[in-house]
């Protein structure tokens, strides 16, 4: 396996830096939606930070958001660089997400071909130019995102942003993701008897333009429950990936403008009535899709 790390890009603003310096106590930001890699290499960069006396990093929704993007981006197109395909520069791509990046100190770490949050923090560890970044004593906010896929040349692609000001904006509707879907069918609602299964069906045309991969972290399509979002439905599971996660899509790979069909199966409660099951399209770790109005009503009789 291949492995590869970019020199980091810094960008430090010196006219603010007085006054950055004197900021230590700043507003959290809500919490932003991290998957499991994710959320481990915060936690190990923020451990490497506190052993040598260095501020926690607070998870920035932007940070996060433009992270998550950019690592996307060079997993779908194949490329690693610090400059996106669209020209931005890492501040570039911070502000555009929401973040005050030309008020502050920011700065980006990107690795590729690392298979976990430990591997990419001791490849950074071990090159002074990313060190320099993991120590700064200035940063003090975090944003992380991986994406993953077969096709390209790295497969993993890790992306670090960080920035000196914790701010509690969340990303600007206008910094696309690329993830969106519009209902294009679904089966019929059904009456069971208690403990009776049924196979239901939707499809999900893909209207971004970004492609849905079943088996890639952060670009898998999947059927979560909604109103509440992530709802519990223990009561109507049957062989589902979670109590949340209704299924995935049918095929492999989803294009822009190609419709995803997902199949699951519902089991009846053992008691009589009517029960709604809502679901909306999601992107595990990366968004949520439109929320159409998909639901099915299961009348057990």
């Amino acid at each position: 396996m291949s492995f590869r790390l970019a020199a980091p890009r810094i960008v430090v603003s010196a006219a603010l830096a007085c006054v950055l310096i004197a900021w230590p106590g700043s507003v959290p930001s809500a919490a932003a939606t991290l998957d499991g890699n994710e959320s481990d290499l915060v936690a190990a960069v923020n451990s490497f930070r506190a052993a040598r006396g260095l501020a926690r990093l607070a998870i920035s929704d932007t940070l996060t958001f433009a992270s998550k993007w950019m690592a996307t981006d060079m997993a779908v197109y194949d490329y690693f660089s610090h400059t996106s395909r669209d020209g931005r520069a890492p501040v570039q791509r911070m502000t555009d997400a929401g973040y005050p990046g030309p008020q502050t100190y920011t700065g980006e770490n990107i690795a590729a071909g690392y298979a976990s949050a430990a591997e990419v923090l001791n490849g950074w560890i071990n090159s002074p130019a990313h060190y320099a970044v993991l120590t700064n004593p200035n940063y003090r906010a975090i944003g992380v995102g991986r994406a993953y896929t077969d096709a390209s040349t790295y497969h993993a692609y890790w992306v670090m942003d960080v920035g000196g000001i914790v701010d509690a904006a969340t990303a600007v509707p206008s910094f696309d993701l690329g993830y969106h879907g519009a209902w294009s069918g679904q089966s019929p609602d059904v009456t069971l008897s208690p403990g009776e299964t049924a196979t239901l069906v939707v499809a999900l045309r893909n209207t971004g333009y970004r492609g849905w991969y079943r088996g890639n972290p952060g670009q898998q399509a999947n059927l979560g429950t909604a109103d509440p979002l992530d709802a519990q439905r223990w009561d109507l599971d049957s062989g589902w990936p979670s109590a949340s996660r209704i299924g995935t899509t049918t095929t492999a790979y989803v294009g822009p403008g190609q419709v995803g069909w997902f199949q699951f199966q519902v089991r009846a409660p053992s008691s009589p009535g009517s029960y709604v099951l809502r679901a909306r399209g999601v992107i595990d770790g990366t968004t949520w899709l439109e929320d159409p109005g998909i639901y099915w009503t299961i009348t057990v009789r």
